[in-house]
C-alpha cells in the first residue's frame, strides 16, 4: 500500500487539475490512495479535491500547516508502509507512481529505501518528492519539521543516501512547475520563500553537526 499525501496551500482550481491529473497518469494495478491535507483555511480546496476524487484531511484550529506538518500530521494517522510526498505544482507525467515503484522494487527489493521523482530541475542528488519506506522515514529521523518550508527534502535525501537508501527514477517524472525555472509565482510561493535564508542556515547547521535530533 502506497500513501501519496499532498498537503495543500491555496490555488483552488490548480489544485483540482493536479489531483486529477496524478490520479489519471498514477498507472495501473497499484494499491494506493491519494490524500490532500490542510489547514482550516483550506475548507474549500480540500472540498474541491474530495469532488475530484482525492481522499481529504481537514485540520480544524489550525489555520495553517507547514508543508512537513502536514505530512506529518497525515503518516501519523495512516502509519502506511510506503510514502509519496506531493504538492499542488507539480505535472505528473505517465505512469509517474508505476514507474517509481518499479524502481523501488529493482533497488531495495522488499527493503527500506528511497526513490525520487525526476522533478525537472534536480539532479541526481536531491529529489523534493519521493517514495519512500516508513521505516526509513522513521530511522533518518522523521519527517522534518523544524523546517518552515525549505530545504527538509535536502536533509531527508542527504540522510539516505549515507546509509545508501536512496535512488533516484529518471521516468518516474513529477515535473515542479515552479518560479526557479519559469513557472508563474503567487503568494503561496512568496510566503515559502519568505523563510528560505532561515531554513538554509538551519541545514547548513544540522548537516555540521551531523543531524542532532529535535
Amino acid at each position: 500500500m502506497i500513501a501519496a499525501i499532498m498537503p495543500v496551500r491555496g490555488r483552488k482550481d490548480q489544485t483540482v487539475r493536479n489531483v486529477q491529473r496524478l490520479i489519471r497518469n498514477a498507472g495501473r494495478g497499484l494499491d494506493w490512495s491519494l490524500t490532500c491535507i490542510g489547514g482550516e483555511d483550506e475548507t474549500d480546496v480540500l472540498m474541491a479535491c474530495s469532488a475530484a476524487g482525492a481522499k481529504v484531511r481537514h485540520i480544524l484550529g489550525r489555520p495553517r500547516l507547514t508543508y512537513w506538518q502536514a505530512m506529518q500530521e497525515e503518516t501519523q494517522l495512516s502509519n502506511p508502509p510506503l510514502i509519496a510526498n506531493l504538492a499542488n505544482d507539480l505535472l505528473p507525467g505517465r505512469d509517474w507512481l508505476g514507474r517509481a515503484l518499479a524502481e523501488y522494487r529493482c533497488c531495495f527489493g522488499a527493503a527500506d529505501g528511497m526513490i525520487g521523482f525526476n522533478d525537472g530541475i534536480h539532479g541526481e542528488g536531491l529529489s523534493p518528492h519521493f517514495l519512500i519506506s516508513h521505516n526509513l522515514l522513521v530511522q533518518i529521523g522523521g519527517w522534518p519539521v523544524w523546517y518552515q518550508h525549505n530545504y527538509g527534502d535536502a536533509e531527508l535525501c542527504a540522510r539516505a543516501q549515507a546509509l545508501g537508501r536512496y535512488s533516484k527514477a529518471a521516468w518516474a517524472v513529477l515535473y515542479h512547475d515552479h518560479p526557479f525555472i519559469g513557472g508563474e509565482s503567487d503568494a503561496t510561493y512568496d510566503e515559502g520563500m519568505s523563510s528560505n535564508d532561515q531554513d538554509a542556515r538551519l541545514f547548513h547547521e544540522r548537516r555540521a553537526a551531523r543531524w542532532p535530533k529535535v
